[in-house]
């Protein structure tokens, strides 16, 4: 999520729960900050078998996410960009289906979204005056912590 002058990259899990969080400049492509994030959700959760991304991760950076960590990395794509990505077999359908109009739920890409929605809700996210490295990563993780334990206290 772009907020002035910083990027947030985040890894979740399936129900949008962070697993982990980098920080970098805006100037920072999202696939550049990708290796780290993902090296620290390795780390934290031994377990972790696929991980979805949109189409800024795919390409070089998806393989070598995949050679390095051992992870399935699959690029969830928009429906109008149907043939990027998909591979061209013998024979292909005679008609096939026309592209979704319209607003169409992306499956999987929704989740991280959520969460910086979630996380935008923390009045200190919104615009940082921190010129620390780790107090932007601490301020996501206590926001996070705090959605948590108000989910918990019901």
């Amino acid at each position: 999520k772009k907020v002035k002058g910083r990027k947030r990259h985040l890894v979740v899990d399936t129900l949008g729960l962070l697993l982990a969080v980098t920080v970098t400049c805006a100037s920072v492509q999202d696939r550049d900050g990708a290796a780290c994030v993902v090296a620290q959700a390795c780390a934290k959760v031994t377990g972790l078998k696929r991980l979805y991304a949109d189409s800024a991760y795919g390409g070089q950076c998806a393989m070598n996410l995949e050679k390095t960590h051992g992870i399935a990395v699959e690029i969830v794509r928009r429906p109008s960009n149907r043939v990027t990505g998909t591979f061209v077999v013998e024979q292909q359908q005679l008609w096939p289906e026309a592209p979704a109009k319209g607003f169409v739920v992306q499956a999987k890409r929704w989740v991280v979204e959520r969460t910086h929605a979630w996380n935008e809700r923390a009045r200190r996210l919104i615009a940082h005056h921190d010129r620390s490295k780790w107090a932007p990563v601490a301020w996501v993780w206590l926001a996070e912590a705090r959605m948590l334990a108000t989910r918990l206290a019901g």
